[in-house]
């Protein structure tokens, strides 16, 4: 009777792994950009009918379990599309799909955990650990994605922090040279796509929405929200300002570049000096306990061979 328990179990899992697998492939590879561009050029009566898609993700098919979880407020004041733009997920339906991966998360990685055990027939007779690997399971599903998200929005902090004195170097070259500050911010984003292609984005993003004509001042403000660095946000008050006061933006510019550069050093200065603090815990652990074996190890050797010898007279 165990047997058959098993087996059934078996096949259910079997089942919804295949099941989804093909929904997958149904969603992401047959309605790929390409090959629906393909079919509305083979068959334009069809156009009307593959519209509602959007991209390689099938949107109505993600919207219903995510409204499940879609907060109240309008996007532009939620917290969470802020934290996804932050992480460089831009997409209309960037939040739609990130709740439905959540709530999708919490309860399949516990099927995919516990009916392989149940098949097995790891629990026995010990339910409470099968209900604690269940909630465990849960937890992690449910918390995994927003791991992974603060994890990528600090991973893109860090690296555009990194390239963005490479960036405020060039537009204060470029706005010494005579070009305007839309100008000169669309410059440097077209030279910094090698070498530094976040901050590129992000400055090429900056120029599409002036060319769209949204006002300067909401632009760069826009840029401070999404890349959440005090450096920027610094930059962006001093470049509104400049603009409001009419004050000289070259000036400013140099002068905050100048300012910028000895936070630097003063930065790498606190560095160097925690340095020593930190190491104290890795030189405790890993190198001392070497240190105290190639010295007192042949003294322990002597002593202990001394001892033996004695008892053995």
């Amino acid at each position: 009777m165990t047997g058959n328990i098993g087996l059934i179990l078996l096949l259910v899992f079997v089942t919804t792994v295949a099941v989804v697998a093909a929904a997958a492939h149904w969603l992401f590879g047959v309605y790929s950009p390409a090959q629906r561009r393909l079919r509305e050029i083979a068959k334009p009566q069809q156009k009307v009918l593959a519209s509602g898609r959007e991209g390689a993700f099938n949107v109505r098919w993600v919207e219903p379990v995510a409204r499940v979880m879609l907060p109240s407020e309008d996007w532009r004041k939620s917290k969470l599309k802020r934290r996804l733009v932050q992480a460089g997920f831009r997409h209309p339906q960037a939040m739609a799909i990130f709740l439905a991966i959540k709530l999708v998360a919490t309860f399949v990685l516990p099927m995919l955990v516990i009916l392989p055990m149940l098949v097995l027939g790891l629990f026995g007779d010990k339910p409470a650990v099968g209900v604690l690997l269940l909630s465990v399971t849960g937890l992690i599903g449910f918390f995994g994605p927003d791991i992974f998200l603060h994890h990528r929005s600090e991973q893109r902090q860090i690296i555009i922090g990194e390239s963005f004195p490479d960036a405020l170097d060039m537009l204060v070259v470029c706005v010494e040279a005579g070009l305007g500050l839309d100008a000169a911010i669309n410059r440097v984003s077209g030279e910094l796509v090698h070498a530094h292609p976040m901050m590129a984005d992000e400055l090429k993003l900056v120029t599409l929405e002036l060319r769209a004509g949204k006002a300067r001042d909401e632009a760069l403000r826009g840029l401070s929200e999404r890349t959440a660095l005090d450096d920027i946000k610094a930059l962006t008050s001093i470049l509104i300002q400049s603009e409001q006061f009419g004050t000289s933006i070259a000036a400013s510019l140099r002068e905050h570049a100048d300012d910028m550069r000895l936070v630097r050093i003063q930065r790498a200065r606190e560095k160097a000096a925690k340095l020593p603090v930190k190491l104290i815990f890795p030189i405790m652990v890993f190198i001392f306990p070497a240190l105290f074996l190639v010295i007192l190890g042949p003294a322990f050797i002597r002593i202990f061979k001394g001892l033996l010898t004695g008892d053995a007279g």
